[in-house]
């Protein structure tokens, strides 16, 4: 099987905190092996394994969503099918943001052009509060 790697090893290759690596760990998305001195030690595939997670959220996708294609990937199978529904899905969330965010930009635009500043009234910003 070859050598293991400690958790300070693997978070050095990965440019990432050792609590990372254990996070992932508690996560049940890597596996270690505890030596009689209370130490983690890690298979050298861990690596490749982080280096996907960090990729994969990098990318947008959620915790959940990486369990389900390590999981996926774990039993042999290609995972690649269901990525691609978990991208789309992914795409349409993101446009409904976009939509979303720019109809707030209009809103924002609307009240800085608003031309209640400076009135007094009872209202604790009548900007905000100006329909």
């Amino acid at each position: 099987m070859g050598a293991k790697l400690t958790i300070g090893v693997v978070a050095k290759r990965l440019g990432i905190r050792p609590s990372a690596v254990r996070f992932y760990e508690r996560q049940g998305l890597v596996a270690s092996e505890r030596l009689a001195n209370g130490y983690r030690t890690y298979d050298r595939d861990v690596v490749n394994v982080l280096s996907f997670i960090s990729r994969a959220k990098a990318l947008g996708f959620s915790l959940e969503e990486v369990r389900e294609i390590l999981a996926v990937r774990r039993t042999g199978t290609e995972p690649c099918a269901r990525v691609t529904k978990m991208i789309d899905r992914n795409l349409a969330g993101i446009d409904q943001r976009i939509a979303e965010l720019s109809a707030l930009r209009r809103q924002l635009r609307a009240l800085a052009k608003s031309p209640v500043r400076g009135q007094r009234t009872e209202a604790i910003c009548p900007i905000i509060e100006s329909d």
